[in-house]
């Protein structure tokens, strides 16, 4: 059996989807991934993986798209896949309509997070709910990764109701938990991102750069917070894409330096070390009101026995359980998202007891090898046989 995988960018075929790779691999399934050239592709041919380069833009353009449309069909005719799996919204979109084209004969599309949602504005929302109803035609199964994007899809008609069906979303428990940490290696990596020895409070939030992610919100709230916060410190995780549509590193370091804070917040740009930087925390906030599915860095948070402050959207408001893992707040609304985090910054118990039950939720709920699980089993339903496994099997 063999299965393309499809997303726009290398980054995410190497953060997002390389796990689940890895568990077909070892189910003695081929596995192949296209995307658009990037480092993280570079890395993951050099590590063994079956990649194919193919630009795939993350907007509507139609001269790139069709181009891209026409790699994609180029490949699935010759490579005769058995079924391909698409992600991120252009992505998927091209993905699907290339495999359709090639006569793939089953095709598979993750939304993480649909493109149309509560925030959007109307004509956007119209526009996107009907390019995916489109493009649904075509899909034989859509996953998602919250609840709430089931009830939606069905709620409005998106697809046939057997279509649809809840993936959910995981992490690796084992690498996201605070017993690895060494205290020693902590030290030196806090002393190397400059935060002052004065600074016994850190808040910190995990993300791309883009406007959308709400890093804004969370740069004003901490500033109204200072004077009864003196020693307050905010951390900044994750790099602005070249490719990002909304550059807003420029923008954000404005605001950071015209609200005087540029001694209290520390940008670490891309980082491969997330759990260690975790570990620096006392509360994760993800202030987002963009599309989210069930943002990862949220469940990474909780399984480092974090608090979590995060917006009430969809997929946020699933995996944070409001006062018992952490606090839902408006989204878009410093205010509140200030107030939110005076009441856990004043009280490290409640701190310590959000954090707990936030570990206990993810190693319930959101484990990957139960994504795993699921994916195999809906896998099978279209027809997807596995052999027994054989760690020889996997060639990565």
């Amino acid at each position: 059996m063999k299965i393309l995988h499809i997303c726009a960018l290398s980054v995410t075929a190497e953060g997002l989807l390389k796990p689940q790779i890895d568990y077909f691999l070892s189910r003695n399934v081929l596995v192949e991934i296209a995307c658009s050239p990037g480092v993280e592709a570079e890395r993951l041919q050099q590590q063994g993986y079956v990649i194919h380069p193919i630009q795939i833009d993350r907007r509507i353009s139609l001269l790139p798209n069709f181009k891209s449309i026409y790699n994609m069909v180029k490949l699935m005719v010759e490579k005769q896949y058995d079924l391909v799996h698409v992600h991120t919204p252009i992505a998927a979109v091209l993905g699907r309509v290339a495999a359709k084209l090639a006569g793939v004969k089953r095709i598979v599309y993750t939304a993480h997070g649909f493109p149309f949602y509560e925030q959007s504005p109307p004509l956007e929302y119209a526009v996107y709910f009907n390019i995916e109803k489109f493009a649904a035609l075509f899909t034989d199964l859509i996953l998602t990764q919250n609840y709430e994007d089931v009830a939606t899809a069905k709620q409005k008609g998106l697809c046939s109701r057997e279509k649809i069906a809840y993936l959910g979303n995981g992490i690796d428990i084992d690498r996201f938990k605070c017993d690895r940490l060494s205290p020693s290696h902590q030290k030196q990596l806090r002393d190397s991102l400059n935060i002052p020895a004065t600074a016994n409070l850190i808040v910190g939030t995990v993300g791309r750069l883009t406007r959308k992610k709400g890093s804004a919100y969370l740069i004003e709230a901490a500033a109204s917070l200072l004077p009864q916060f003196p020693h307050l410190h905010i951390l900044i995780i994750g790099p602005q894409l070249s490719t990002d549509p909304e550059p807003f590193q420029t923008e954000l370091i404005a605001k950071i330096r015209t609200l005087g804070l540029e001694d209290r917040v520390t940008l670490t740009g891309k980082r491969q070390d997330i759990p260690e930087l975790l570990g620096l925390l006392d509360i994760f906030v993800l202030p987002t009101f963009h599309n989210e599915g069930l943002p990862r860095s949220i469940l990474e948070a909780m399984a480092m026995n974090l608090p979590v402050i995060a917006t009430d959207i969809r997929g946020c408001r699933e995996a944070v359980i409001h006062e018992k893992t952490g606090l839902i707040v408006p989204s878009q609304n410093s205010e509140k998202l200030a107030e939110a985090l005076a009441k856990l910054l004043s009280d490290p118990k409640l701190r310590k007891a959000y954090g707990l039950a936030g570990r206990q939720r993810v190693e319930a709920e959101y484990d990957e090898r139960f994504v795993f699980q699921r994916l195999e089993e809906l896998y099978q339903e279209l027809g997807i046989e596995f052999l027994r496994y054989s760690p020889a099997a996997n060639p990565v």
